[in-house]
């Protein structure tokens, strides 16, 4: 059942891809994206987008109760361009402390608006108002809203449009909101409508440390993730429409110029979108790259299937490729899925795959396969983690700011992949065979020797598990890989106790990990239920509630974002049929997530990476020179011109987990246009789509560009496929030869003889012999001649004729 529910996904993520063929060549509007994908031209490179705006730049007043806290502020967002539903960071500088323990005095909040190009938004243009139910004791009344009270707020407007309308049941009611105006529609005071807690991409409080300093990843939501926003919708033109990021600082005094200290919780009141607060943010315009179809409808379609390590290079590229009249399609599918489809000969597979590993011979012995290197890149750990400080801590000023190192190694690893740890088992803490287990790694005195930072943690801060990805495929093997090259991660696996006395889950004792090698999965085999009270039936809720997977790593990064691992143990009797719903994201200032990725993931969603211990025994970071110098180190395959990952050998500066991408094209089973368009294809890929960059056609931030005798590989490949093209090797692509047809011969009509002379009788008598006369035996002697020319050819080319049908 869950091989077929898996398969089913798939296929849902093939049909979604197929879907996304238009949509995922949004953003060619601009001429400088139009490469000619058979030319191997390079782009310029690109200017960063990144832009720094002060506060005092904003004509802010002196008279300004908080000037004395805002006045050296600076914000910086990361990327202000060709932006698409990602991470950005949004970093500060010159802010004051904020107050200790919850969000009461100083610190920013962030949002996403539409409006004036120009000008910038209004408030009401604004997605806010939707904060987490559990922040709400962390801040002050209506800071996370959008509500207002009459009188709070000098400045600000009462009636009019900011009054509620009253229910008919009390039409004396004086309630004010700042309404919400969506970009096609009215305006309302139902903001549900539209977002919520769990779909809005709002930063309800940002924290600002004892230095001044600050920094989130903030996601921007395309006109796909917020409709009500229109971000990226197309423009007259083809480009995309803009938005804004509005900051908005929190100081020590409310609007009408009260202290948050003379208020008895002694936190800063109001909505930051009342008009005094609103005038004090900082605005920072957004361009997006444009969602819409550039791919003509109709043009001839190449498909292509394979791993999900090339899927953020693939849906860059195929906006460029398209223009030059075929639109290439991808379907996300397992290594060894693709590699099988790739020489299956049925109708309606994919004559290329992107795979990590090569074909086994008993798979491509029938098949002649060119393979093209087209990316690298890297699986990785990423992480969300905030600073979750005891009291006491004497670094608690840093309580709530982003941790930004990691490490771990292949044993820390397994503990994870294992539900090792009493956190990751339902009712863990009452579970026996877990009972001298640490509760998270958090507590792991494994974890805390290679990050001793972690010692100052509260004792419950930890992680929602590890997030994994559902399904097989190289990379997960090649993690697992490296787990097994590390002698005391397999005394682990083999149920050895680590030094602190942690032994592995037993559930997982039989699957054998340290020594299966065929191993390319996640499995989850802790299968123990729990229920929280009477009131919920039986089972309870199990581990695939509690650690449920991820659908790809794309995924497991973007839930790493938002620090929500969809943990679903809260029981809900009040849906319909009743069903255990979600516990909702991890509170900002106490996130920590943990999810395996790739590198291109991580950097979209603006992840930090844990640097992992590689076969030399040092811990590496995932740097560009690092995956390099992991993918250097790979050694050759069975397949000539196909380098693997050695697990085993020891290169101090290598990335362990460093993964290399080929492009394979079965030759003699793909047509004669598809080694064209393929050809097509490695051009770009080893020309233009190595040039990195944020714009549609490039190479995302994550993978390393290939190496010049990579690229020349590539090269070779394509040409390769050209000349298969231009002088065929391939029977299948020989065109049949016509057997040679003999036409009837006509059948000769011969003269009469002529009577011959009477002669005179012999003395003696001669014998008299049958024979049928001379004119009949001609015509049917040729007749014979005849059909036996025309019956030759028959039997030789009839058979040939046969086979080839």
């Amino acid at each position: 059942m869950q091989r077929r529910n898996w398969t089913r996904r798939r296929g849902a993520v093939a049909v979604f891809s197929v879907l996304l063929v238009a949509d995922l060549a949004a953003g060619i509007g601009s001429a400088s994206l139009a490469f000619a994908a058979d030319s191997g031209g390079t782009p310029p490179t690109p200017a960063s987008s990144a832009k720094t705006v002060a506060w005092a730049s904003s004509s802010h007043g002196t008279t300004d109760k908080n000037y004395d806290q805002f006045k050296n502020l600076t914000l910086t967002v990361s990327q202000t361009e060709n932006l698409s539903n990602q991470g950005i960071v949004v970093s500060w500088s010159g802010g004051v402390t904020t107050s200790p323990n919850d969000y009461s005095t100083n610190y920013l909040q962030i949002m996403q608006c539409w409006g004036d190009p120009n000008a910038g938004p209004t408030p009401q243009q604004c997605q806010w108002g939707a904060p987490a139910s559990n922040l709400g004791a962390l801040i002050g009344s209506n800071t996370g809203g959008r509500g207002l009270v009459d009188g709070e707020d000098p400045a600000q407007t009462y009636g009019g449009e900011f009054l509620i309308p009253p229910p008919r049941n009390n039409p004396n009611q004086r309630a004010y909101q700042v309404p919400f105006t969506p970009i096609s529609g009215a305006l309302t005071f139902n903001t549900d409508t539209y977002f919520s807690a769990t779909s809005t991409n709002e930063v309800t409080a940002a924290r600002t440390g004892e230095d001044g300093t600050g920094q989130v990843v903030f996601e921007t939501q395309t006109s796909l993730e917020a409709p009500h926003l229109g971000c990226g919708q197309v423009l007259t033109g083809g480009a995309g429409r803009p938005c804004w990021l509005v900051a908005v600082p929190r100081g020590q005094f409310n609007a009408n110029g009260s202290a948050a200290a003379s208020d008895p919780a002694g936190r800063v009141q109001g909505s930051p979108l009342s008009a005094t607060n609103w005038a004090e943010r900082i605005q920072v315009k957004l361009g997006f790259e444009a969602i819409g179809a550039n791919c003509p409808i109709g043009q001839s379609e190449r498909r292509t299937v394979g791993s999900e390590l090339v899927a953020e290079a693939f849906t860059s590229w195929q906006a460029a490729l398209c223009e030059k009249g075929t639109t290439y399609g991808y379907s996300e599918i397992g290594d060894s899925e693709a590699r099988t489809q790739l020489v299956s000969g049925e109708q309606g597979a994919a004559g290329l795959a992107f795979v990590t590993n090569p074909l086994d011979a008993s798979l491509s012995s029938s098949s002649t396969l060119q393979y093209a290197p087209v990316t690298q890149s890297a699986i990785v750990v990423g992480f969300t983690i905030e600073r979750n400080l005891k009291g006491n801590s004497p670094n608690f000023s840093q309580n709530g700011t982003p941790v930004t190192s990691l490490t771990l190694n292949q044993r820390l690893v397994a503990k994870l992949l294992t539900q090792s740890y009493r956190a990751d088992v339902p009712d863990g803490n009452n579970k026996t065979y877990l009972a001298n287990n640490p509760r998270s790694i958090r507590n792991d005195p494994e974890f805390l020797a290679l990050n001793p930072e972690f010692n100052d943690f509260a004792t419950a801060a930890g992680p929602d598990g590890l997030m994994v990805a559902l399904g097989s495929s190289d990379a997960n093997s090649t993690l697992w890989r490296w787990i097994q090259s590390d002698p005391d991660a397999d005394d682990f696996l083999n149920g050895q106790p680590d030094p602190w006395g942690m032994t592995i889950n037993p559930a997982y004792r039989t699957l054998n990990l340290a020594t299966d090698t065929a191993i390319d999965s996640f499995p989850k085999a802790d299968l123990s239920t729990f229920r929280q009270s009477i009131t919920v039936p039986e089972p309870g809720f199990g581990t695939l509630d509690m650690r449920p997977y991820v659908l790809d790593m794309h995924e497991g990064a973007y839930r790493a974002r938002k620090a929500d691992a969809n943990v679903k143990i809260v029981w809900d009797e009040t849906k319909a049929p009743p069903t255990f719903t979600s516990t909702g994201p991890q509170l900002p200032g106490q996130r920590f997530a943990l999810t395996i990725t790739d590198s291109t993931s991580a950097a979209r969603y603006g992840l930090q990476t844990a640097s992992l211990v590689n076969a030399a025994g040092r811990a590496i970071a995932p740097t560009d020179a690092a995956i390099q110098s992991g993918i250097d180190a790979m050694v050759p395959s069975s397949v000539e011109g196909v380098v693997v990952t050695n697990p085993d050998k020891r290169v101090n500066a290598a990335y362990p987990l460093s993964m290399l991408t080929y492009a394979v094209v079965n030759v003699c089973g793909t047509d004669l246009n598809g080694l064209k368009d393929f050809a097509r294809l490695l051009d770009y890929a080893d020309g233009a789509g190595q040039q990195i960059g944020d714009a549609k056609g490039q190479l995302p931030r994550g993978y390393v560009a290939l190496p010049a005798a990579s690229i020349a590989q590539t090269a070779a490949a394509a040409k390769a496929l050209r000349a298969e093209v231009a002088k065929p090797a391939c029977a299948q692509h020989i065109p049949a030869t016509a057997p040679e047809t003999v036409p009837n011969p006509p059948v000769e009509t011969l003269p009469p003889e002529p009577t011959p002379p009477p002669t005179k009788p012999t003395a003696e008598p001669v014998a008299l012999v049958d024979k049928t006369p001379a004119s009949a035996g001609g015509a049917t002697r040729y007749g014979l001649l005849a059909s036996l020319l025309f019956a030759f050819p028959c039997l030789v080319g009839g058979p040939l004729l046969l086979r080839r049908s």
